[in-house]
């Protein structure tokens, strides 16, 4: 077997600071593990002939003479590497074969092997083999290759008999021929293969520091996934490395992640969590985490928390808006409705962020979905939204802070800083102070009249009473989750309280630390954190033959090298970053194009290049500027590429975007269709094909009741035509066009559970059925159906639907067959015809047949 190095691969460089960061990122990450992938060993024969054994049979006659046919490694041909096997047989009397080692095998099992030939004359047949435990020949099958001209992969497969114990590869010339063939790169796989973990974590979301004795920890939460509940890290601020890490209790609904993270006044640490809405303590020094049960019943999120006074913790939710207390006595109190504010008109969903003024006893509460920002006094339950005019049109506020007596409120990219008066009458008045651009949402504690915080990736302060931000002159690279005034033991290098910060920095938990009074800085990779495996959020082939994949919230960018993967499932083999979560991945002319999410970006990937953020993946569109957030279609066609998007939170307007290589122009559509996203696209002749979705921006609720089948000219910049699909059997409307591909010159599609096809030449539906009953979506859908067609198999188109079935259509009667029902999401294939697709939420599996 063939063991790999485990390697994590991060851009060259962003800046110096970076590249030194990123160095460290590097360091300590590697295990050796067997090979998962049945791997044949020296299945290329770069080694020459080790791993195989020369198979010769006996002469029908009484001539021993081979007349000069050997099996010999040679350079002469290869396709992959540098060396290949070359078979000469120049005796019909006499089989001329090359077996391989032993490979340990499961009984019932079907097994298919791949191969390289270039047969330059005769035949030459490619056989599987299969043994009991004690090395007797039960069956074998084989396929049968003619002369080629250039190398060409064949495979052969098998159902292992009951008694089998292992399998072999032989490549043989048999006993009725003479010719010449060369062999190379050999595989061999089961019918379904668990590839693994694909991309992975470490990094933070929500985060708190200690106080009192506590002071120099940090709690953080590394998210986890559908299998894997999240884990709270504890670090030590003085020694950089986590001391304890504790996995949040299982529950009903087990959480998924932690975006809420605070320390009461009593110094008690609680986390919100999603998507079971759940609120947890932790009691600095314990070893366990305590499930305190939900603030408010039927919420799936707990957005944001903040301490009050006497112990007492405030929180939001999601997806009524709800507010509510956690007093340590008496336990939850929701305060006022739900939601907490809402605008004559409106449908807020989020309470988003929150801070409270202890000292007033008020709380700021930002809630949407379009952005609000409520003072609420607790004694009055008065509320007034403080946000200017000129905001009210942004997408909801992603953290509220209070310092200095200013209230700091985070807007898509800003910090929008406000001074807010109550007179004696009651009202409540915002000034704006400052709008801060180019910010990550986070500020500092004030201290000294300043507040700290993140412009254009580097460290700045802010002083409150000048309204002046001044670059402190280092680099600060990803995210900063939450800034404390820390006292280290370090006091000759960092006197009196330094400024940290916890931030999340390519999929790596990192700490800054900066000391106002001597200005040292230190940037560094925290040790022993917990790595949790990533939820598969894309999948893609890419023009290398690699299978691509990121991760829900995280990203990153996974790396699959068919047939070379290794056994740590738990552990991603090969991750690009920083990349954020890509939601559409697809491969055209040479190039890997990614959508990302947030901002509704589309990136071109060139493999053949080094990885180098800024410059490899380069950024082709971006939509944030026209309300854009979330990339769901990708196509390609007339020296274009094409997006298919959903609106920013609180927005129902969706586009179509287009790239043209040839001006280097973005061209963006908003509203194509009417209050709809865009979330299937495939070329053909000329025209693009769309699908839309009723299900709109985040917090919006739906004005439109029917998904649209759109063409788009690209030479005229205009949608030519829209057709609302045939009518289902129950009469209800079909809501999202979740997949559009092109087969055999039709658009064929999936709209919730019905197949369609659609016929570019006359224009009309020539088929619709209900192929899946419990596939609904009656307030539409992102994203669900991939339709793949492979060469090897032209009778036939592959699928998943439903994040559960993977299935074939039968191209002539359109009947189809389930594969697998137990969790099957995307799709993609590689050269061979293989597919891959999600299961278990976090592996990569792929199908072989």
């Amino acid at each position: 077997m063939i063991s790999r190095n485990k390697l994590i691969f991060y851009p060259a460089r962003i800046w110096l600071m970076a590249a030194l960061v990123l160095l460290l990122a590097c360091s300590g990450i590697g295990n050796r593990a067997l090979a998962a992938d049945l791997q044949v060993n020296n299945f290329s024969f770069e080694q020459g002939l080790a791993g195989w054994t020369k198979i010769m049979d006996k002469d029908n006659g009484n001539d021993n003479s081979l007349k000069g046919s050997d099996i010999l490694v040679t350079s002469e041909q290869a396709s992959h590497g540098e060396f290949s096997v070359r078979i000469y047989d120049a005796k019909k009397s006499r089989s001329f074969g090359l077996e391989s080692e032993k490979i340990s095998i499961e009984a019932g099992a079907v097994y298919i092997v791949f191969a390289d030939v270039l047969v330059e004359s005769g035949k030459a047949d490619l056989i599987i083999r299969y043994y009991n435990q004690h090395g007797e020949l039960l069956e074998e099958a084989n396929t049968t290759v003619e002369p080629t001209d250039t190398w060409k992969t064949v495979q052969v497969s098998r159902t292992a008999p009951e008694e089998a114990s292992y399998a072999t590869i032989l490549l043989n010339s048999d006993k009725k021929n003479e010719g010449t063939a060369y062999w190379d790169h050999v595989r061999f796989t089961k019918d379904y293969t668990n590839l693994g973990v694909q991309v992975g974590t470490s990094a933070p979301l929500g985060s708190t520091f200690g106080i009192g004795e506590n002071q120099n920890k940090i709690y953080s939460v590394v998210t986890g996934n559908a299998n894997d509940r999240p884990i709270m890290q504890i670090i030590d601020a003085d020694n950089e490395r986590v001391i304890d890490a504790i996995t949040l209790p299982s529950a009903g609904v087990n959480p998924t992640g932690v975006w809420a993270a605070t320390t009461s006044t009593d110094g008690m640490i609680y986390l919100g969590a999603y998507q079971n809405g759940r609120m947890y303590k932790y009691v600095p020094g314990e070893t366990t985490i305590t499930d305190l049960g939900t603030p408010l019943p039927n919420e799936a999120f707990v957005w944001d928390l903040t301490p009050g006074k006497d112990g007492k913790v405030y929180g939001g939710t999601f997806d009524r808006a709800g507010f509510f207390e956690y007093d340590p006595v008496k336990g939850f109190t929701r305060i006022g409705n739900m939601p907490i504010y809402e605008p004559p008109g409106e449908d807020y969903k989020y309470l988003r962020a929150l801070v409270h003024d202890p000292g007033n006893n008020v709380s700021y509460l930002a809630v949407g979905s379009n952005a609000s920002v409520v003072h609420y006094d607790h004694e009055t339950g008065n509320m007034t939204d403080i946000l200017p005019a000129r905001y009210k049109t942004t997408p909801l506020a992603g953290a509220v802070d209070y310092e200095g007596e200013r209230v700091f409120v985070s807007l898509g990219g800003y910090i929008v800083v406000l001074d807010v008066t109550v007179d004696s009458n009651g009202t409540v008045t915002a000034t704006e102070d400052a709008a801060i651009a180019s910010t990550t949402p986070r500020v500092s504690p004030e201290r000294n009249g300043s507040v700290y915080l993140i412009q254009r990736s580097g460290l700045a302060r802010y002083d409150i009473s000048s309204r002046e931000v001044t670059p402190v002159g280092h680099a600060v690279p990803g995210r900063v989750q939450r800034f404390g005034w820390v006292k280290l033991q370090d006091q000759e290098n960092y006197p009196g309280e330094t400024l940290v910060a916890i931030a999340s920095t390519n999929n790596e938990t990192y700490l800054m630390k900066f000391n106002p009074q001597n200005e040292n800085f230190r940037m560094v990779r925290v040790e022993n954190t917990p790595r949790i495996p990533g939820a598969i959020n894309s999948i893609g082939q890419g023009p290398d033959g690699n299978i691509y994949t990121s991760a829900f919230l995280y990203g990153g960018l996974g790396v699959y090298e068919p047939f070379n993967g290794d056994s740590n499932d738990r552990q991603p083999e090969h991750v690009y970053a920083p990349i954020e979560q890509i939601d559409r991945m697809w491969s055209y002319n040479d190039k890997l194009y990614l959508g990302v999410y947030p901002g509704g970006k589309l990136y071109e990937y060139d493999p053949k290049l080094p990885w180098n953020p800024g410059v490899n993946p380069k950024l082709l569109i971006h939509t944030a500027p026209y309300d854009q957030d979330r990339p769901k279609a990708i196509a390609y066609g007339n020296n274009k590429v094409f997006m298919g998007t959903v609106g920013e939170t609180g927005q129902r307007e969706g586009a179509l975007s287009v790239y043209d290589y040839e001006t280097g122009t973005v061209t963006v559509h908003k509203n194509i269709v009417q209050e709809q996203s865009i979330i299937a696209l495939a070329y053909y002749d000329g025209l693009l094909y769309g699908g839309s979705s009723i299900r709109v921006g985040y917090s919006s609720t739906p004005s439109q009741e029917e998904a649209k089948l759109f063409v788009y000219d690209p030479e005229t910049q205009t949608k030519t035509a829209e057709y609302s699909l045939p009518a289902a059997y129950d009469g209800k409307k079909l809501t999202s066009i979740t997949e559009l591909k092109v087969i055999d010159d039709k658009i064929w599609g999936f709209a919730e559970g019905y197949l369609f096809v659609f016929n570019p030449e006359n224009r009309t539906f020539e088929y619709f059925d209900e192929k899946f009953p419990d596939v609904r979506y009656p307030g539409g859908t992102y994203r669900d159906a991939d339709l793949v067609a492979i060469d090897k198999d032209p009778n036939y188109v592959y699928g998943t639907i439903g994040s559960k079935y993977l299935f074939k259509i039968n191209k002539e009667d359109k009947e189809i067959t389930i594969l697998r029902s137990d969790g099957a999401d995307f799709l993609t294939n590689d050269s061979l015809g293989n597919l891959y697709f999600k299961h278990n939420d976090t592996e990569l599996w792929r199908y072989s047949f």
